[in-house]
C-alpha cells in the first residue's frame, strides 16, 4: 500500500517536472521583402540617428536593433542599375520605447498598468544627378505600438518586441515602396 502511494505520488512529480514549451522569437528575412531598382550608379546611406539611452528607449537591450533590420533590409535590397546619379538614403530615426501608462480599462483583478511599445521609422530617399542636383525625393515616416501586461515572462516580452519589430519593418518597407513608386516613378525599374 505504501509503494502504491509513493509510486501514484512519484508519477505525479515526473509529470508535473515536463518542460514547458517555449516558443522562440521569429526572425524576419529581410532578404524576402519587396524589392527596389533605382536608376543611380552609387547607393549612399548615411545614418544621423543617434539613440537617446533614457529609461523609455530599450534598444540596449535588444539583441536585434531597428536600425540593424532597416540596413540589412536596404543592403540586401536596394539595388542600383545604370552609371549617373547617386541615390542617398538618410535613416533619422530607428528608435523603440518603453513607457508604463496605467489601464484605465483595468476590473477590479486586473493589473492597473501596462507597458507601451513603440517603433518609430524615418528615413529620407534623395537622388542626386551627377552635378548634385535634386532629381527626386520622398520621406518615409513608420510607426507601430502595441501593450503587454506588467508582469510577464522575458520570453514573452521577446516574443512582443520580435513580433512588433518584424511587423514594423514590413510597414515600413511597403510605405516605402509606395511613396518611391510615387515620386520616384521614372527613376525606377520594375
Amino acid at each position: 500500500m505504501y509503494y502504491k502511494k509513493f509510486l501514484i505520488l512519484f508519477i505525479f512529480f515526473l509529470y508535473s517536472c515536463q518542460p514547458l514549451e517555449l516558443m522562440s522569437p521569429v526572425q524576419l528575412d529581410t532578404s524576402l521583402l519587396q524589392k527596389i531598382s533605382i536608376n543611380s550608379q552609387d547607393i549612399i546611406i548615411q545614418k544621423k540617428y543617434n539613440p537617446v539611452f533614457s529609461n523609455e528607449n530599450i534598444e540596449d537591450q535588444l539583441i536585434i536593433k531597428p536600425i540593424v533590420m532597416i540596413e540589412s533590409w536596404i543592403d540586401s535590397n536596394i539595388k542600383s542599375f545604370g552609371n549617373q546619379n547617386n541615390f542617398v538614403i538618410t535613416i533619422y530615426e530607428a528608435s523603440i520605447t518603453k513607457k508604463e501608462i496605467k489601464n484605465i480599462e483595468a476590473k477590479k483583478y486586473e493589473e492597473k498598468t501596462l507597458f507601451y511599445y513603440e517603433i518609430l521609422f524615418l528615413v529620407e530617399y534623395e537622388l542626386y544627378d551627377d552635378n548634385n542636383y535634386l532629381l527626386a525625393n520622398t520621406t518615409v515616416e513608420t510607426s507601430r505600438s502595441t501593450t503587454s501586461q506588467k508582469y510577464i515572462s522575458l520570453n514573452e516580452k521577446e516574443i512582443i518586441i520580435n513580433d512588433l519589430l518584424n511587423k514594423a519593418v514590413r510597414d515600413f518597407v511597403n510605405e516605402s515602396i509606395v511613396m518611391t513608386k510615387l515620386y520616384m516613378n521614372e527613376y525606377l525599374q520594375y
